[in-house]
């Protein structure tokens, strides 16, 4: 991995993201492409469009809204502010602006990315305060890419959990993590396992394990019994130094997972980075 994508909300900086994604680049010796999101319901500039079958001008343009100028003053503070915190970070830094519909446009860049980073909290309607927001929940359900859903609050890493249900996403998930972030390959990792009771038996463990030893040489397997919301809940309550890694947990795909309350919980209520990445 040499390049890692940080979605940003060109008119609020989330200097803590910024500085998660330091870190991983650091440890990956990559690039940090800010992707500075705008969300613009004109256009540039005068464009002919068509209306009942009729051409017009469309005269009213971007740079015609209220505070345009003290705006776009502030995307570029912004900005410089961006490069500033990468360059004392010592991480290379490049910055593609995006204006348009926000996720259209990060839709887009993940099609061609190894991995991109997101807070929870980006939104472009104030009135949307869930977390995450329902913004990051789309761009979560149709990303082509792994993400990471940023932390608020971020130290380093120093342990893996793998929340595993036996599924393709989960198990693509993992080998995305091992190919993208080989360097952590000496932390610990404990596959976590949620089952319906205790005379469940989990399957594939030994083909897993086989896998996972290629990558990793400190490896420690967790059942708990129960629902994997809460149980998950529960048990990453008091992690620190943690990444979580997700494919499509609860044995349906990512949206299903999302709609039925497994994920979205955890990056509701724990501040942990969360891998995510679905086939």
């Amino acid at each position: 991995m040499k390049n890692i994508l940080l979605v940003i909300d060109a008119d609020h900086l989330n200097q803590e993201n910024i500085l998660f994604a330091c870190y991983l680049a650091a440890l990956t010796e990559s690039r940090v492409t800010g992707i500075f999101l705008e969300n613009n319901v004109l256009d540039p500039a005068p464009a002919v469009k068509i209306a009942y079958g009729m051409p017009y001008t469309e005269t009213m343009v971007t740079s015609d809204l209220p505070g345009y100028h003290q705006r776009k003053l502030h995307q570029h503070q912004n900005i410089d502010t961006f490069k500033a915190i990468c360059g004392k970070q010592g991480i290379l830094s490049s910055v593609h602006p995006d204006a348009g519909l926000p996720l259209t446009q990060v839709l887009t860049e993940s099609r061609y990315a190894d991995l991109i980073i997101i807070g929870n909290d980006l939104a472009f309607q104030s009135s949307d305060q869930s977390r995450p927001t329902h913004f990051v929940k789309d761009f979560l359900r149709k990303a082509e890419c792994p993400v990471v859903v940023a932390p608020r609050h971020f130290n380093r890493i120093e342990e893996i959990v793998f929340a595993y249900d036996e599924s393709a996403a989960a198990a693509f998930a993992i080998k995305q993590f091992s190919y993208l972030l080989p360097e952590l390959e000496n932390c610990k990792l404990t596959i976590v396992q949620v089952m319906e009771n205790e005379t469940e038996q989990p399957i594939h463990i030994g083909k897993l394990s086989q896998m996972i030893s290629c990558h990793y040489s400190n490896v420690h397997f967790h059942k708990l019994y129960g629902k994997a919301s809460s149980e998950l809940s529960s048990y990453l309550f008091d992690k620190k130094k943690t990444v979580v890694i997700m494919g499509s947990y609860g044995r349906n795909s990512l949206s299903e997972a999302f709609s039925h309350s497994t994920a979205e919980p955890l990056i509701k209520n724990l501040d942990l980075p969360f891998f995510i990445a679905h086939s």
